[in-house]
């Protein structure tokens, strides 16, 4: 009875999100989004709703269909028409600039290889192409549209409540498993991606929830942020991804630089002893990389990606072979690596806008960081300072760049620091009239 009454509620909840969503859809299109934009942002990680969500009509378009009346109503359905459509921002123009080139070098792809021309909204390389899209985009939608510190509060609170939605599944996964070898089941809210990106999303983002957290004062917020982050932390240790804990320790090495010295004694202390003071699976899981002096299998296939790809850069240095041809030529499925994917891929220019971004992004947290009067958006800028970091690291075990469920949310984050450098510029100029 009692299962069949948990299932009952589990659809009732899944035509209430369809309906809110249908409803939400209207009020974009209106002009309306604030409200259905974190909606949207709130159920981006919770890719097992968005599953089955597709068994219903237009069901697996609901996130597209969604953004693209919130960019409808942002254009064209302003409150006043003295608002301007772009703010300014110091990622307007490169942004611009990447997608336009990001489709160039798709179509460099096409002639370079004779593979289909992506005119079709059905084909495969184009739905790549707009899936990535729709990261930037994201930001754009966000930072033009939220515009106060009370909606970057309300949409930190979303977020934090789908994180913790999130660690139900995974808490679930990690609690089931027998060892690190069955960390290949691990999907956690995420669906069709793996642990990797799962622990990645935890090894980022937990440090935005870090930062917010170091500089509140109210107390019931920071006890609540406290036991989220433990839970954040104890998922990323136990998806036993090492590209995830040296992004952690790189995440932590930044606070502990511009926050508070002592996290480098902690650091410093892992580092030397971690074969003390981990869990002995985690021992086992990062131990395994090299056994009796051969590497593992993954990390051995990864130097094999990673060597057709500077072969795939050297035939093309300048913009690379194209956007997306991974999928379509020799082993190149999965280099394991961004930078050197996008090398091959997209070329030195490519790269240049990828890091062009990352650096920026970087910079513009820790500017916040040291302006902001307000200890939320202090806290912010200092959290997402060590998300870009961790962000930075991490791709260089992997793709924790293009896979929406994983990078929506440093988007969102990104646009709430610069409204956030909008918002510390503004005060900081009406005190200095006073």
């Amino acid at each position: 009875m009692g299962t069949g009454l948990g299932i009952l509620f589990k659809d009732i909840t899944l035509y209430v999100i369809y309906v809110i969503a249908i409803i939400i859809f209207f009020f974009s299109l209106s002009g309306k989004i604030r409200n259905g934009f974190i909606f949207l942002i709130f159920l981006l990680p919770l890719q097992n709703v968005f599953m089955k969500l597709q068994e219903l009509p237009f069901g697996k378009d609901i996130p597209n269909l969604l953004l693209l009346a919130m960019a409808f109503g942002w254009f064209f359905n302003r409150p006043s028409k003295n608002n301007k459509i772009f703010e300014k921002s110091s990622f307007n123009i490169i942004l611009i600039l990447y997608c336009f080139y990001t489709y160039f070098t798709l179509w460099h792809g096409t002639f370079y290889f004779g593979l289909p021309a992506p005119l079709s909204i059905t084909d495969p390389r184009f739905q790549t192409w707009k899936n990535y899209m729709v990261l930037p985009l994201l930001f754009l939608v966000g930072f033009n549209n939220i515009k106060d510190k009370k909606e970057l509060v309300r949409l930190f609170v979303f977020m934090c409540l789908a994180m913790v939605l999130m660690n139900r599944s995974t808490l679930v996964e990690i609690r089931d498993a027998s060892s690190w070898v069955s960390r290949a089941k691990f999907h956690g809210s995420f669906a069709w991606l793996g642990a990797n990106e799962v622990a990645a999303f935890y090894a980022t983002y937990t440090f935005i929830l870090l930062g917010v957290f170091l500089y509140i004062k109210r107390k019931s917020w920071k006890i609540l942020l406290a036991v989220l982050i433990a839970m954040n932390l104890y998922c990323d240790l136990f998806l036993f991804s090492r590209g995830a804990y040296l992004a952690t320790l790189a995440a932590f090495s930044l606070i502990g630089v511009f926050r508070n010295k002592i996290i480098l004694v902690f650091v410093a202390v892992i580092l030397l002893f971690w074969q003390l003071i981990l869990p002995q699976k985690v021992v086992e899981r990062i131990n395994y990389t090299e056994q009796e002096g051969q590497m593992d299998q993954s990390t051995e296939k990864r130097l094999e990606y990673w060597q057709e790809s500077i072969e795939y850069f050297k035939q093309s240095p300048i913009v690379g072979v194209g956007f997306n041809v991974k999928t379509y030529i020799g082993s190149l499925r999965d280099t394991h690596n961004l930078y050197i994917r996008t090398l091959a891929e997209e070329g030195i220019i490519g790269l240049g806008f990828l890091l062009t971004i990352m650096f920026l992004a970087l910079k513009r947290g820790l500017r916040l960081f040291k302006r902001a009067q307000d200890r939320f958006l202090k806290g912010l800028g200092l959290g997402f300072a060590a998300c870009t970091l961790a962000v930075i690291v991490g791709n260089y075990f992997g793709d924790r760049w293009t896979y929406l469920p994983v990078g929506a949310y440093f988007w969102i984050f990104l646009a709430m620091v610069e409204r956030g450098n909008l918002i510390t510029d503004a005060e900081l100029k009406v005190k200095k009239i006073r």
